[in-house]
Parts: structure tokens; C-alpha cells; sequence
């Protein structure tokens, strides 16, 4: 999970799947938007970038799978159409976004520590001494608030509602003081110091976008095949199992005419492939009826019908 404040919300619980994302994308590209999309699902977590109207990242993370740039839109896409995603949408001003740009294509040095068993000041006289660039993400379920270092000197704070990086540390380090804080070890490695490309530029996202609608339609269609092969394969054995009990059953009644009788008129009623419902076995049982009276007595025929009925019940 890529776990970020919230910042200044523009549009929250929004759904993907009933929008046009290039559309969307591009509307925010003319309007020079500036801030993060999340796309969050079940077990994964998707964040695009905006830096005054340029989409300059996008990345999704799922367990151990991390995708960047186009791949990571075309999984959103995919993901955005068949309903498993919310959106929401976060004002930022342009320094934090390329902060975060930076915070999430670098490398994770420390994570999910207990902040109680962590020396805080050791860890802050570390980043001085090693000059290292990052942050540190500190976060509860329900918060988190991110402290950002350039060479080693605090740059400020980023928590949940912030729209800028912030000098104030009140409210990002109310955060350590709650029940079962962790901290993670964040560092840039580099990344803000790379020249950004505008991902919208290069790439035509309207077609990521044909292609991942292609690929839903594909998914449904062989999924629809499965069900198809499943429920004849189950009306199959449902026959199979009947014709096996009302021939035992007929067998153990009349005898062995009765097999003949039941075989006759199983292929009038219910052939080969079909399915049965109550109605087909019901007019099925009639018929069988009135042709065993020709070898049987009334007694033997109702013992036998009353039993075909009761077993029926527990095949369907």
C-alpha cells in the first residue's frame, strides 16, 4: 500500500469505472493541475502526479509488484473498468508534489517500524551526518504525516489537509504520539534531482484506454464462456444422476421392465443435454404411471412414484 496524506481534497470516493480517465487526465492537464490522484483497490494501491498540468509519475504498487509509468496507467485503466477502484483527488502546491514524486520512486531504507522502539534523535543526526535526501513517513490506520529532508536539513511537513509543506510541526508530529505510530525511512536516491517528463506527452493514454476497455470485454466474454461450460456441465451430471435414480428406483419397484419404461420416458421428457425442473419431472412421472400399470399393481406404482419424488428433491 502507498500510504500518503490526504492533502486538500478536490473530489473523494469517486468512481473510475463510470468516467472517461484520459478525458479526465486531460482536463486536469489544460486546467494546470497540480497534486495526486489514488486510485485504491482491495489489495492495491495506484498514485498519479500532476505538476502544473504535466503528468509526471504514475505508479502502482500490489504486494510485491510495483509498476511505474505507463504500465501502472494501463493496470489503473484496467482496474478502473471493472469496478474494483476509488478515486480521490488532492490539491498540492508544486514543491510538495515533486517532494512526492520524488519520496515515492526512491528507495524504502526502513519500514513498519514501532516509532517507540525507534532513537529518534539518532535517526535525525544519521540523515545530518550522511546528508541524506527523503523522509520520514510516520502514520497510524487512521493518520499520517511526512517529515522531508533535503541533504540532510529539514525542508518541513506534509500532513493530512496540507496543500503545502509546512514549518509547523503540530500537527505531523501529534501523529507519533498516538497508539501504535510506525515510522518508515524514506530516501529520495536521486530522484529529485531527474528532469521530468510529461508521461501525457508521449503517450497516447485514449488508446491505453481503448485497450484496456478491449481487454474487460475479453475478460467478461471468457469468464461468460466458463459459466456457460460450468452450468451444462452441471445440468449434464444433474441428468445423469436422475435417470440413475429413477431406474434404481423403478428397478427395485416393478423390475427390470420398469429400466425400459424409465429409459423411454426419460428421452420423451428430458433428452440427451437437457435440463430438468419440477414441471418435466412431474409429467415424466405421469406418464411413467400410466405405462407401468401394464406390468404392475397400483400399490407397487405408488411406493415407487412417492420415492422418485423424495429422492428428486435431493438431486435438485
Amino acid at each position: 500500500m502507498i500510504l500518503l496524506p490526504r492533502g486538500n481534497p478536490v473530489r473523494e470516493k469517486v468512481n473510475p469505472g463510470k468516467i472517461n480517465l484520459p478525458e479526465a487526465l486531460g482536463k486536469l492537464q489544460k486546467g494546470s493541475f497540480t497534486g495526486y490522484l489514488r486510485f485504491e483497490a482491495a489489495n492495491g494501491t495506484g498514485v498519479i502526479i500532476f505538476s502544473s498540468g504535466k503528468l509526471i509519475s504514475a505508479l502502482y504498487e500490489e504486494g510485491s509488484e510495483r509498476l511505474i509509468a505507463y504500465d501502472a496507467i494501463a493496470r489503473i485503466f484496467e482496474l478502473s473498468l471493472a469496478g474494483r477502484m476509488t478515486l480521490d483527488i488532492y490539491k498540492l502546491s508544486t514543491e510538495l508534489a515533486m517532494s512526492i514524486h520524488a519520496l515515492l520512486h526512491g528507495d524504502t531504507l526502513y519500514k513498519g517500524q514501532e516509532l517507540k522502539l525507534i532513537d529518534i534523535k539518532s535517526l535525525l543526526g544519521k540523515f545530518k551526518a550522511d546528508k541524506m535526501s527523503g523522509c520520514l513517513r510516520i502514520y497510524t490506520d487512521e493518520k499520517i504525516a511526512l517529515i522531508f529532508y533535503k541533504d540532510g536539513t529539514p525542508l518541513g511537513f506534509f500532513h493530512d489537509g496540507s496543500t503545502d509543506i509546512e514549518t509547523s510541526a503540530d500537527a505531523s508530529m501529534s501523529v507519533a504520539k498516538l497508539p501504535g505510530a510506525k515510522i518508515d525511512v524514506l530516501s529520495s536516491g536521486g530522484a529529485d534531482d531527474i528532469e521530468l517528463a510529461d508521461l501525457m506527452a508521449s503517450a497516447d493514454l485514449s488508446a491505453l484506454w481503448k485497450k484496456a476497455q478491449e481487454l474487460l470485454v475479453k475478460d467478461k466474454q471468457s469468464k461468460q464462456k466458463v459459466e456457460s461450460r460450468n452450468r451444462e456441465m452441471a445440468q449434464k451430471q444433474r441428468r445423469i444422476q436422475l435417470q440413475s435414480m429413477l431406474r434404481t428406483t423403478a428397478e427395485k419397484h416393478i423390475g427390470r421392465i420398469g429400466v425400459q419404461l424409465v429409459d423411454k420416458e426419460m428421452e420423451r421428457h428430458i433428452p440427451e443435454e437437457a435440463d430438468w425442473n419440477e414441471a418435466l419431472l412431474d409429467k415424466l412421472l405421469s406418464d411413467l404411471s400410466k405405462a407401468a400399470k401394464m406390468v404392475a399393481g397400483p400399490k407397487a406404482i405408488k411406493a415407487m412414484l412417492g420415492e422418485m419424488q423424495k429422492s428428486a428433491k435431493a438431486i435438485a
